[in-house]
């Protein structure tokens, strides 16, 4: 079937077989993810929004240690200031409240991260850090159809639950020192491009690079090497 192709035309799919799945990983792995997260967090801050009266989204504030942390939401609340991390995952989720690691299990497919109970404990830690004097609240929310098989840990809703599982937290007027605090830090976040990229980096720096990023350059890379070779040589 081959014989008839020319084989300038044949060499073509080597460059072509390395974009595609460079694009592959980059849509799968970076750009959707991303883009299922920014959905989840929207849903989760507008259930929020519906519970109390103020609320902030997508807020860098110093992470109590010399650098920065990215909070989901927080939410001024009558018992504390309530910090929340979002997850917007499908599929089975299997992990406890000491594990370091969870795992999501798609189909045959089973994908680690980091436990976010753990990640949302540094974030109430900031917090407490620029308002030592009042009650602060950490709750991670589910805003996919996750289903946790062996039990939801303590401290985690799934998005339909919020209201219920909140429940304790809206009753009663908000104080004045809770007032302060919430104003104490918005004082501290930063919204600026220059805390985004500081934060970025100080992300990799702690954990590393994406490899799914490296893998998805490296590819994308041959195929422009090969592209090159096959039309030289061709």
């Amino acid at each position: 079937m081959f014989s008839s192709i020319p084989i300038h035309l044949v060499l073509w799919l080597i460059p072509a077989f390395f974009a595609i799945t460079g694009f592959a990983v980059l849509y799968y792995r970076i750009i959707l993810p991303r883009h299922r997260g920014r959905v989840g967090e929207i849903a989760v801050d507008r259930a929020l929004r519906r519970l109390f009266t103020e609320v902030k989204h997508d807020l860098i504030v110093p992470d109590g240690r010399g650098g920065l942390t990215q909070l989901d939401h927080l939410a001024l609340t009558p018992a504390g200031l309530l910090v929340v991390e979002t997850k917007n995952y499908r599929g089975l989720i299997l992990g406890k409240e000491q594990d370091a690691k969870w795992t999501q299990v798609l189909r045959s497919t089973r994908h680690q991260f980091q436990n976010p109970l753990r990640q949302n404990y540094l974030h109430t830690q900031a917090i407490k850090a620029l308002c030592p004097d009042v009650p602060i609240i950490g709750r991670v929310v589910f805003a996919g159809q996750a289903r946790f098989p062996k039990g939801m840990p303590q401290g985690v809703s799934q998005l339909a639950q919020l209201s219920q599982d909140l429940a304790d937290v809206q009753r009663g007027t908000v104080s004045e020192p809770l007032q302060q605090a919430w104003q104490t830090v918005l004082s501290h976040a930063r919204i600026d491009a220059a805390a985004r990229k500081e934060h970025m980096s100080g992300l990799r720096a702690r954990h590393g690079g994406g490899r799914a990023g490296r893998v998805a350059v490296g590819l994308l890379g041959m195929a422009v090497v090969t592209a090159v070779g096959v039309w030289y040589w061709g």
